[in-house]
């Protein structure tokens, strides 16, 4: 494990009350941006399942339930209890009903049904073990459901991918996230109908892919 990744889960309990504000900041004040894009790209049918893994304190639901049927179901995991328990306080003052939010390791979650859609809101790359990351979320998928990841990842194709490293980089140290480049190769080889769209200069990565069919 990564030293910068060792204490997260501490980390993520004192920062909850601000997670808000040092996502916006970190995010160079794009943080609604990449949430309102994340929620474009959903597709959710009607009555469908959404599961957030590392959800945090529900910084993403907000524009999801404005883009989902009400008949759906949103399911948040996030083994920080202070994010679940501000998750939560938002769940009950916006009267989010069809949403629900569990405390746990998301390796222990066990739907009883296959979810059509899982996303992964800058969470990914502060996972100890990424790759376990991915195939849990592919676990829990039904086949042809949607994958929907939005990180930082360190690109390699244009001019300016030097400046945005160096800021990945940097902002690594700050929030507990290990930046690997591969992370994209492995998800593009792992699903079918790999799309990518890079966001903030190529700060941000936007990745909708779909689990292959059985």
């Amino acid at each position: 494990m990564d030293i910068r990744q060792v204490a997260n889960k501490d980390k993520y309990d004192l920062a909850a009350s601000s997670y808000d504000l040092i996502a916006y900041l970190m995010s160079l004040g794009q943080a609604t941006r990449l949430y309102e894009e994340v929620a474009n790209r959903v597709d959710l049918p009607s009555g469908g399942t959404l599961v957030e893994l590392g959800c945090g304190p529900a910084s993403v639901i907000p524009s999801i339930l404005k883009k989902t049927d009400k008949s759906s179901e949103i399911v948040g995991i996030d083994f920080s209890s202070n994010m679940i328990d501000i998750a939560n306080r938002k769940k009950e003052n916006n009267g989010w009903r069809n949403v629900r939010f569990e405390c746990m390791d998301m390796y222990e979650y066990s739907p009883s049904k296959g979810t059509d859609t899982v996303v992964f809101c800058l969470a990914l790359t502060a996972m100890p073990d990424y790759e376990k990351a991915i195939e849990k979320a592919l676990s829990i998928l039904k086949p042809g459901g949607q994958l929907l990841i939005i990180d930082s990842f360190p690109l390699h194709t244009k001019w300016y991918h030097s400046i945005s490293n160096l800021y990945i980089y940097l902002k690594s140290m700050v929030v507990g996230a290990k930046p690997v480049g591969k992370i994209i190769n492995l998800i593009r080889e792992k699903t079918d109908h790999f799309e990518h769209q890079e966001m903030v200069l190529g700060v941000y990565t936007l990745i909708d892919t779909r689990k292959r069919q059985v």
